[in-house]
C-alpha cells in the first residue's frame, strides 16, 4: 500500500505516488494537476517510463477522491466528443445555456465583475450558478484570490464573458446577497450589452500536457497515416506552456528528431463542465535549446486543425483571461 496525500491546492483531489502508476497499463482514473487542470484522461496509457517519470517532473499528478469521482467541478468534466462543437448546446449535455438573455451565458460561465462600471478598479472574478425569476441570475461572489470583493444590494456591476466566437459586456444592478446555506449574489437581468467580435485570440500562459509525435516530409499523408493508425505513431509527452488559437509554446525533455519541420499535438483543454480533446498538425516556427534544465522550447504554429478544434482554444483561452482578473480585454 502505497501512501497518498489530500492535495492542498484543490479540493476532492488526492495525490498520486509515482509507484501507483505504469506506463505499459492504462491509468485506471483521470489524472489531474494540483490545480484541477486536466492532464490525461482515464484508459489512456503514457508513451514511456521516461514520460510518466517526466510527468511527475513537471506536475504534481493528482486523482479525484472516490466520493467526488462523479461530481466536482474538475473532476466532474465530461471528456467532450471530439468530433462535436462545444459551443454547440447539443454537442454537451452538461453545458447548459440559459435562454430569453441577451447574452449566450452557460451555467458555470466565468464572468469578470468590477464594481461601479465606470470606475478604473480591478476587475474580479465570478461564476454563474444559476438563474432566477425575471431574468436575473445567480452568481458566486466576486473573488480574487482569497479577497471576497464586498457586494451589497443596489450595487451596479459591469461584467464581462466570452460564451463562444463574441466578447460581452454588460450591467447588472445587484438584487441580494446571501449567505445561507451557501454563499451567492443574486443580481438583475443584464443589460446595456455590448458584443464585441473576436477574430484572433491573444495567447495566454497555461500549464497542459500534449501527445507530441513527429511527422515526416510527406506531412499531409503522415498525418493522414496517424489518424488512421495511432498506435503506430511514435509520441513523447511534451507540456504547452502557452496557447492561442493560432499556435503554442511547448517544452520538450529532449531535441525533435534532425530535419522535423512539423508534428502532431494532441492535448485536451477544459471548457466550461466539459473536457474536449483536441488534435492538430502543427509547423515548428522557432527552437531554444538546450536551456539550462536541458529541456527545449518549440514555438508552434498551427497548420492543419478543424475549426471545432481551433473554435475550444478560442474558448479556452478567453476562460482562461476571464479567470484571472490581471487580463485586460
Amino acid at each position: 500500500m502505497h501512501s497518498t496525500c489530500i492535495a492542498s491546492g484543490y479540493p476532492g483531489f488526492v495525490a498520486v505516488n509515482r509507484r501507483e502508476l505504469d506506463a505499459h497499463a492504462p491509468l485506471s482514473w483521470p489524472l489531474f494537476d494540483a490545480d484541477g487542470t486536466p492532464l490525461l484522461a482515464a484508459g489512456e496509457r503514457l508513451p514511456s517510463e521516461a514520460d510518466l517519470d517526466w510527468l511527475f517532473t513537471m506536475f504534481a499528478p493528482h486523482r479525484p477522491l472516490p466520493e467526488v469521482a462523479t461530481t466536482g467541478e474538475a473532476a466532474g468534466r465530461t471528456e467532450a466528443a471530439n468530433s462535436a462543437s462545444p459551443l454547440e448546446t447539443s454537442a454537451s449535455a452538461s453545458t447548459v445555456y440559459l435562454h430569453g438573455l441577451p447574452v449566450p451565458l452557460p451555467i458555470g460561465a466565468w464572468v469578470q465583475v468590477r464594481v461601479a462600471p465606470d470606475a478604473d478598479t480591478t476587475r474580479v472574478r465570478a461564476r454563474l450558478i444559476g438563474r432566477a425569476p425575471n431574468g436575473m441570475l445567480i452568481i458566486t461572489p466576486p473573488t480574487s484570490g482569497e479577497t471576497r470583493l464586498p457586494v451589497t444590494a443596489g450595487d451596479r456591476l459591469a461584467l464581462w464573458t466570452f460564451p463562444g466566437d463574441n466578447l460581452y459586456e454588460f450591467t447588472c444592478d445587484v438584487h441580494s446577497v446571501h449567505h445561507g446555506p451557501f454563499d451567492y449574489v443574486v443580481i438583475s437581468r443584464p443589460s446595456q450589452v455590448r458584443e464585441t467580435p473576436v477574430r484572433r485570440t491573444p495567447r495566454v500562459d497555461t500549464r497542459l500536457v500534449a501527445r507530441l509525435s513527429p511527422l515526416d516530409e510527406t506531412t499531409r499523408a503522415s498525418f493522414t497515416r496517424m489518424l488512421a493508425d495511432p498506435q503506430d505513431t511514435p509520441e513523447w509527452l511534451v507540456l504547452v506552456r502557452d496557447i492561442s488559437a493560432d499556435g503554442a509554446g511547448i517544452v520538450a525533455k529532449a531535441p525533435l528528431p534532425e530535419g522535423c519541420h512539423h508534428v502532431a499535438l494532441q492535448f485536451r483543454v477544459p471548457i466550461g463542465a466539459d473536457v474536449v480533446p483536441i488534435l492538430g498538425m502543427a509547423a515548428v516556427r522557432g527552437v531554444e535549446g538546450p536551456r539550462v534544465d536541458g529541456t527545449w522550447a518549440y514555438g508552434l504554429e498551427f497548420m492543419q486543425m478543424d475549426t471545432r478544434n481551433k473554435a475550444a482554444i478560442r474558448c479556452f483561452v478567453y476562460e482562461s483571461r476571464l479567470t484571472d482578473p490581471r487580463a485586460s480585454q
